[in-house]
This record gives C-alpha cells, structure tokens and sequence, in this order.
C-alpha cells in the first residue's frame, strides 16, 4: 500500500467519522435548539412586562450557551477526527518497513545523520532491514550496529560508545517532529461550523 493509498484512506475513514460526528453534534444542537425554542414560546406567552424582558435575557443567554454548546461539540468533534487520523497514520508506521523502497529510505536517512557523527566509535542502532541495507555503505571499522530500541520505528539512531552524543533519525522520531504541523493540515481540511 503506497502513502498516497494509505492518506487517501485515512482521509475516507477520517471523512466518515466526521461526517458521523458531525450529523450527531448538529442533531444535539438541533434539540437544544429546539428546546430553548419551545422555552422562549412559553415564557413570552407567560409574561410581557419586566418578568417578560427578563425572560428575553434569559432565552438570549439559553440560545448563547445552546450556540456555544454546538460549538464545542464540533470543535471537539473535529479534535477527535484529527486525533484518530494521526493515531492511525502513528499505528501503520511499521507496515512501511515492509515496503520494497523502505531500504532506500532507510539509507537516506542514515546519509542525513552522517555528517553529525562524533569522532571515534559510533554505535548505530538499526532495524534487520536496515542494517542490511547499510552494512555495505557503513563498512567502517569504526561503526558498530546494535539493535534499535523497540520504542522505535525504523530508520536509524546513532551515538558515541559513552552515550553522551545522539542523533536520532526514525520514521517514529520523524512522525513526531511532523505531527505539530500534520495537525494543523488536517484540521484545515476538515469542515468547520459554517460549512
């Protein structure tokens, strides 16, 4: 499955949920709507004097929190479908290491760490495919591969013997260090109140 395929599936499922939460927060504020319209009806019908004006202040202030109550179940509509796209993108990250190209984006991002290294003896922490992939290009004698932590997701993690130095360059880390700005693109693209 390519990235394209998997966004564009995470785009649909993300697009079903939202229209699902969408259609229940509009049916909500239709019902508080609707309540605080029958509300208003009675308590004009009950009084237009001062008792009247008060309860005008009163369905105004009914109608602002009914407003603001479907804002925020939209809002928070729209947080959960950005919070459930990104936990799916962060779920499907190991499949990539099973792709044909994972190899070639593994290297890569071990050629962008390679200027950082320290001097001396230098730990690389790989994943199996990796460290087939790079075993050719980092044949120096000076490199030593040990497994990366499981906490991680592919790419690479390198370090000098004593542990002080580390650069970190995993699909994982890679996720995270986006996840800022994926979120702010996905909650551009999903609709708002007035659309």
């Amino acid at each position: 499955m390519g990235y394209e395929e998997l966004i564009r599936h995470l785009v649909r499922t993300a697009e079903a949920r939202r229209d699902g939460i969408l259609a229940r927060a509009r049916e909500d504020a239709a019902k508080i709507t609707e309540d605080a319209r029958r509300t208003s009806e009675t308590v004009e019908r009950d009084g237009r004097d001062a008792t009247g004006r008060e309860a005008s202040l009163a369905r105004d202030r009914s109608m602002n929190r009914a407003r603001q109550e479907a804002n925020e179940v939209r809002v928070r509509a729209r947080a959960a479908i950005v919070d459930a796209v990104l936990a799916r993108v962060e779920e499907r990250l190991p499949l990539l290491l099973d792709e044909s190209r994972y190899p070639a984006v593994a290297e890569r991002l071990y050629r962008e760490i390679l200027p950082e290294f320290p001097e001396g003896n230098v730990i690389l922490r790989v994943d199996g495919v990796t460290r087939a992939a790079l075993e050719r290009s980092a044949s120096d004698a000076s490199i030593r591969f040990e497994p990366l932590p499981e906490t991680e997701i592919g790419g690479v993690e390198a370090s000098d013997e004593g542990g002080t130095f580390l650069v970190r360059n995993t699909l994982r880390s890679r996720f995270v260090k986006a996840r800022p700005a994926l979120m702010v693109e996905l909650w551009k693209r999903l609709p708002g109140p007035d659309e």
